[in-house]
């Protein structure tokens, strides 16, 4: 495993436990999954320099996945237009056993990431409080301590350091056409 801390920009951050993606028992096959892990956390995390994914390259990230790109085009705005997923299960408890099938360990590797606020600095940082600072709205600026395993396959999130917080705003659905109103 290697672990990497970078300065990026935020989207769709559900990185608390009161956002966090919890699937979905009747949607598709991917909400299925999420639902039975018992949901998880996610963020597209925006580089700010090629260096940084030339890094993660040269250190052996796939750079592709199943046939998909691992890292994606996107807003334009945000870094240099190119981002991440970053996940972390909310249960992720691995057993690991030795050559006779004997359970030797268990490890966890889920549970909320760690959300700092260093908005005021490293001399002031504190725990990011959800409900008195709020959600993480995009374009949000952090550091991004995350880590590669399984040879480059996977990427944990482990901590969010936000450096400079845009507000959330919750989008308003426009229904001021009739094609749009149901009920």
């Amino acid at each position: 495993m290697a672990k990497y801390t970078m300065d990026m920009v935020l989207e769709y951050a559900k990185v608390f436990p009161q956002n966090a993606d919890m699937g979905n028992p009747e949607g598709n096959r991917i909400s299925q999954a999420i639902y039975e892990k018992g949901g998880q956390y996610i963020v597209n995390a925006y580089f700010t320099s090629q260096d940084q994914i030339d890094q993660l390259i040269a250190d052996g990230l796939q750079e592709e996945i199943l046939g998909n790109p691992r890292i994606l085009d996107g807003n334009e705005e945000f870094g240099i237009g190119k981002f991440i997923k970053m996940k972390r299960l909310i249960n992720n408890v691995i057993s690991f056993t030795d050559k006779k099938t004997n359970k030797v360990k268990e490890v966890d590797y889920g549970g909320a990431p760690v959300i700092v606020d260093l908005t005021q600095g490293m001399d002031n940082k504190r725990p990011w409080s959800f409900e008195e600072d709020g959600e993480l709205g995009n374009g949000t600026e952090a550091k991004i301590n995350f880590e590669t395993y399984s040879n480059g396959a996977g990427i944990r999130l482990i901590a969010v350091g936000v450096t400079k917080h845009k507000v959330w705003e919750k989008q308003e659905l426009d229904d001021s056409e009739d094609w749009m109103k149901v009920a």
